[in-house]
This record gives C-alpha cells, sequence and structure tokens, in this order.
C-alpha cells in the first residue's frame, strides 16, 4: 500500500487509500512553492469551461460559430468550431463537454459536435436526426439531448441523442402532443420543457421525462402567458425562461419546475422586441443573443432578479438571426469551478473520514412499549439499545430527524404530545418539552429535512395540522400554511431535502398524497401522485429521489414507487412489495435501501423487509428483525430522506511543511 502519512486531497480518501491510487508527494506542489507564485490545485480535475457557444444563422446562411465567455461577459468567433456546413433554423443543446448542434436550413438532418476543451466541430453522422428537418428545439441532460418538432409540415417528432455513443434514434413516447415547428425548449437534469410554435401561435408547453422517455401529461398551468413562436429558452436547474418571438415581442416568460407553472416577468424582458433569437446561459445567468429585425444584440437575464439587460460587449461577431445556442453550464448541467490557492506552509492537517452512523432506529409500538432498537444498515442486523428507550412508553407515534438526532413525537395513550430526542452518536434519549406537538395526538405521521421536522395529520377526531420542529433550537409550532389538504390520521410520510410527501390515510381510506413545500410551508395535493390503492396504517421511506410506499389497511404487501421529480406514482413494481402483507408497520433508510419493520397481519409481527432501490425489489432480511413482534412504531435514521452525510471523525496529519 503508498505511503500515506502527510497527504492532502480534495477527494474521499478511503476508496483512494484501498485502492492504492495516491499521488506521489513529489508530483505535486507543497508550500512554500518553489518559485513562490501562486499555485492552482487542481487534484487531477480540470475546472469546467464558464462559456456559451451560438451557432450558424441568417443572413447567408453562415457556419460561424461565437463563443460567449460569461465571467466577462464578452464574445468572440472560434473559426476552428464553425459547423461543417452553413445553415440556420437549426437547434442545439449539449452535456459538460460537447454541444450538438441538429438539423437547419437547407433542409438538412445533420448533427454537428462541438468539443468545447478544443473550440473545434466535426460532423457525427450517426447522430444525424432520423428525419432531415428545420425550425425544431432542443434541450436535454448529461447523458442525453432531445431533438423536438420541426419543418417541413409540422412535426411532433422527437429524437433522442446518446452522446457517449453519438448515436440518434426516434423516441415516439416523448413525441409532442401537438405537431409544431418554430418553438423552443429547456429544462434541467430530468424533464424538458418544449413551449410554444406554430402554426397558429401556441402557448402550449409539453413536459418530457428523460427517464422514461415519455410525455407527461398535460400540463396547462406551465403554458406560456401569451402564444408566440419563433422565440428562445434557457434555464437553470429551478425555472426556465422563454424570451421573444411573434408576434413581435420582448416579453419573458418564467417556468418554475417544481410547481410546473408559468408565469410572465416584465422585469426580465428583452431590452428589444425580437424573434428568430437564441439563447443560452449558466447556472445564474441566461443569454438571449441575435434575431430579427436582424441584430448582433445580447442580452442577459439575471435569474435571481429576474431582471434582463443589454451587454454589448457580448454582442455576437456579425448581426444574425435563426442561430441555436449551447453551454457546458444550462440545464442545470453540472459544473466545477476550483478555486486558485494561495500557498501557505501546512503544520498540522485535519480531515474528516467518517460519515453519519449508517443505522436506524424503530422505537415504541404495541404492545406498548419505551425500547428502542437500532438497525445496522451494514450487517443487516437488529439490536435492542435500551440507553435510547423513549421518555414514556407509547404507540401510534411518528418520527423523523437529521444526520445527527431522530425525534419521536406524539403517541398513545395519551393523546400526547411529547416530543423525545434520540442522539444518534450517544444511543441516548430525552425528553425536549420545547419541541412538544402543538396538540396532543397520536396515529400521525412525519418527514424533514436537516433542519426542520414536519409531523402531520393525526388522532382523535381526525386532524389537517402540521407541526414544523426546528432542530437548531428544539422547538415547535402550528405550520398551518403546510396542514394536510385534508383532515386524516394513518398516513405514510417521507420526501428529500426540499419536499415531503404525505399518502393515504384515513378517513376513507384515500388514496390522496400531499407534497409539503419546505422552504414557504405550504402544502398541496399533487394527483398524479396518488396511490395505487386508497389505504392506511402504512409506512413510507425512500432516498433523494424516490419514495417508497408500503403495506396498509387492510393487510396489503403493496408497494408504490413516487417519482420526486415529476410528482407521479410510476407503474406498479410487484417486485418490491412487502414479503408478508401486514399494516401498522414503520420505514426508515438510507441512501440505498428502505426498511420496513413490525406491523400487524392478524397478529404481530417482527418481520423486516429490506428494499433495494437500484433494482426495486423487496426481501425478507431475518437478521433485522424486530426483537419482538409489534405495531403502531415509529423509526428515523440519520440517512433516509436524503439527509446530508456529515463527518464525525477526524485524521491528525504528520507536520508538513
Amino acid at each position: 500500500m503508498a505511503e500515506t502519512r502527510g497527504v492532502f486531497s480534495l477527494q474521499e480518501i478511503i476508496p483512494i487509500k484501498l485502492d492504492d491510487g495516491w499521488t506521489s508527494l513529489s508530483d505535486v506542489f507543497i508550500a512554500p512553492s518553489p518559485s513562490g507564485a501562486r499555485t492552482r490545485y487542481t487534484d487531477g480535475v480540470s475546472a469546467t469551461p464558464n462559456t456559451g457557444y451560438f451557432g450558424g444563422g441568417f443572413p447567408g446562411p453562415v457556419a460561424t460559430m461565437d463563443k460567449v465567455t460569461y465571467s466577462t461577459d464578452t464574445t468572440a468567433a472560434v473559426p476552428g468550431a464553425n459547423l461543417s456546413t452553413a445553415r440556420y433554423n437549426l437547434a442545439a443543446t449539449g452535456n459538460s463537454t460537447n454541444g450538438y448542434f441538429g438539423g437547419g436550413q437547407p433542409t438538412t438532418a445533420q448533427m454537428d459536435k462541438v468539443t468545447y476543451s478544443t473550440d473545434t466541430t466535426a460532423a457525427v453522422p450517426g447522430a444525424n436526426l432520423s428525419v432531415a428537418r428545420y425550425a425544431l428545439a432542443a434541450t436535454g441532460n448529461s447523458t442525453n439531448g432531445y431533438f423536438g418538432g420541426g419543418f417541413p409540415g409540422a412535426s411532433s417528432l422527437m429524437d433522442k441523442v446518446t452522446y457517449s455513443s453519438d448515436t440518434t434514434a426516434a423516441v415516439p413516447g416523448a413525441n409532442l402532443s401537438v405537431a409544431r415547428y418554430s418553438l423552443a425548449a429547456t429544462g434541467n437534469l430530468t424533464n424538458g420543457y418544449f413551449g410554444g410554435g406554430f402554426p397558429a401561435a401556441s402557448s402550449l408547453v409539453d413536459k418530457i421525462q428523460y427517464s422514461t422517455d415519455t410525455r407527461l401529461a398535460a400540463i396547462p398551468g406551465a403554458a406560456l402567458s401569451v402564444p408566440r413562436y419563433r422565440l428562445a429558452a434557457t434555464g437553470n436547474s429551478t425555472n426556465g425562461y422563454f424570451g421573444g418571438g411573434l408576434p413581435t415581442s420582448s416579453l419573458m416568460d418564467k417556468v418554475t419546475y417544481s410547481s410546473d407553472t408559468t408565469a410572465a416577468v416584465p422585469g426580465a424582458n428583452l431590452s428589444a422586441a425580437r424573434y428568430y433569437v437564441s439563447a443560452t446561459g449558466s447556472s445564474t445567468n441566461g443569454y438571449f443573443g441575435g434575431g430579427f429585425p436582424t441584430t448582433a444584440q445580447m442580452d442577459k437575464v439575471t435569474y435571481s432578479s429576474d431582471t434582463t439587460a443589454a451587454v454589448p460587449g457580448a454582442n455576437l461577431s456579425a448581426a444574425r438571426w435563426g442561430l441555436a445556442a449551447s453551454s457546458v453550464r444550462a440545464n442545470a448541467l453540472p459544473a466545477l469551478d476550483l478555486p486558485t490557492i494561495t500557498p501557505t506552509p501546512i503544520t498540522s492537517l485535519v480531515l474528516g473520514t467518517l460519515t453519519s452512523p449508517n443505522t436506524g432506529y424503530f422505537g415504541g409500538g404495541r404492545p406498548t412499549t419505551a425500547q428502542i432498537e437500532k438497525v445496522t444498515y451494514s450487517t443487516d442486523t437488529t439490536a435492542v439499545v435500551s440507553g435510547a428507550n423513549l421518555s414514556a412508553a407509547r404507540q401510534y407515534l411518528g418520527a423523523t430527524g437529521n444526520s445527527t438526532n431522530g425525534y419521536f413525537g406524539g403517541g398513545n395513550p395519551g393523546p400526547r404530545s411529547t416530543m423525545d430526542k434520540v442522539t444518534y452518536s450517544s444511543d441516548t434519549t430525552a425528553a425536549v418539552p420545547g419541541a412538544n406537538l402543538s396538540i396532543a395526538r397520536y396515529f400521525l405521521a412525519a418527514s424533514g429535512n436537516s433542519t426542520n421536522g414536519y409531523f402531520g395529520g393525526g388522532f382523535p377526531g381526525a386532524r389537517s395540522t402540521m407541526d414544523k420542529v426546528t432542530y437548531s433550537s428544539d422547538t415547535t409550532a402550528a405550520a398551518p400554511g403546510a396542514n394536510l389538504s385534508a383532515a386524516r390520521y394513518g398516513t405514510g410520510a417521507t420526501g428529500n431535502s426540499t419536499n415531503g410527501y404525505f399518502g393515504g390515510g384515513n378517513p376513507g381510506p384515500v388514496a390522496t398524497m400531499d407534497k409539503v413545500t419546505y422552504s414557504t410551508d405550504t402544502t398541496a395535493a399533487v394527483p398524479g401522485a396518488n396511490l395505487s390503492a386508497a389505504r392506511y396504517s402504512l409506512a413510507a421511506t425512500g432516498n433523494s429521489t424516490n419514495g417508497y410506499f408500503g403495506g396498509g389497511r387492510l393487510a396489503s404487501s403493496l408497494m408504490d414507487k413516487i417519482q420526486y421529480s415529476t410528482d407521479t406514482r410510476l407503474a406498479a413494481i410487484p417486485g418490491a412489495n412487502l414479503s408478508v402483507a401486514r399494516y401498522l408497520l414503520s420505514a426508515t433508510g438510507n441512501s440505498t435501501n428502505g426498511y420496513f419493520g413490525g406491523g400487524a397481519s392478524g397478529t404481530a409481527v417482527a418481520t423486516m423487509d429490506k428494499v433495494t432501490y437500484s433494482t426495486d425489489t423487496t426481501a425478507a432480511a431475518p437478521g433485522a428483525n424486530l426483537s419482538a413482534a409489534r405495531y403502531a412504531l415509529a423509526a428515523s435514521s440519520a440517512l433516509a430522506n436524503a439527509l446530508p452525510t456529515t463527518y464525525t471523525g477526524t485524521i491528525q496529519a504528520p507536520n508538513v511543511v
């Protein structure tokens, strides 16, 4: 194994050490630098180019490629990156290394690939469009580009470019809902939005789900504020911006991806009305260039303030319209900016190495108990941790938490408002009266993120109440704006870092799914994510992308998978069904697996089922079974609900000079 003392790395340490992958100390600069000059530490990784590319256009047509440098708002022609053939009315998208420019007039299926690192372009015939066309639109994510619509004849066709193989194929399931051309497109890493178009100026926006290559059901709330065509679009991870177009307009519409809604943002209107414009950008700004009446003008949209201003230094090298644009940083593509570091002598180095505990805690339940059991995920074993017992024996409680503590609230007998805090690092529990629920209740559910927990619904009487626990202060307050859409109890809840999902419940039973937006403390029903069958007394957990809702009354083994990015319930996944049909169970997990424990199936059970997220399969994990059969319990974990991993240990390196 390589000598590893006194090492400095920007990467995770353990896998490098195990793979004997260290870089020799003699191969890196150390402080003080031999020349005394400033040194850039890159750890073998190059920063992502902070640029955008605008290609083709008319009058001409031309093959010209212009490169916009975002940090200086300047533009220059890069002849080596010129398109392989002159054309206009084409479309472009790309990933972090290459841009793909496809179609155009004269009518062609041609695809050109721009290599950002060398500013060169070459035709890639294998990636040619499936049908020659122009006046189409394109967007995509890190792995694929999607080219939709176009002319002649007005088309609904969607082509998918696979970047890794430079190949293109039609994906009929993603075809536009209405054949059209002269539209625009943008999106984030999970979905693309194709808006506007012709014939007859349209406000229609189609949403394409990349993971399934399908166009989702119509989303009228995302329609443009004014029907138009020959417009342009770009955006970042949270919003898309659609600007310009015919009838001659400077109008800018903002699509909010999380809610699939669109609104005009007048402050972001283009500095001059124009159409046949093109756009791309970064995570902070959008750049809208060229257009008709023929112009070289470049407008810069600042996303944080929804304002637009002309940036003359970034004007195109020549006035033109009907061009296309791509960027390393549009569409929420991942980017890396590495700092320039001025070295100073290092006398010691402290590096974090230990992650959050890879465990889950199952507490309380019926027969009435205060017992807490800890599941060790790495070994699929469970053991009682008596020091972590609840402050009072109870059942029908709810639980959630962050990377360091679990919060177990409410319960019966009572009803109770009691909140207990489990400290994972010491396996101890204490009541935190300041965090007690605003209303005593039981049969509730909970979810949360790294800063707050949300406890919703409950009994007696069926309640919609949502309480918000602030972890930093161990206090709780009612959050009326986040109340469930209808009073109910026996729901299941999980979520990720931005949203919580509360599904099912009684009276009913119901299949309703409510989505809590943490940033605004608001809740709304999301019918597309409703459970496949109405039920209650179910359990839920998940990772950053999906939630899994399993079991329920009456004695169900059913598992539903909710996709957060689209607020939809995916097709049935019978392989993920529980090994034993049951209700009044509980669940938690980490980023790779969910654990569903206990419950009732005629009688109480101790069964622990393990869901493998990558394969959507479930199997009994007998070694992780609870120590005693029980139901109406609750569970929390340091790694559930996409909670961030934290560093809890350190290494003290030898002196380095």
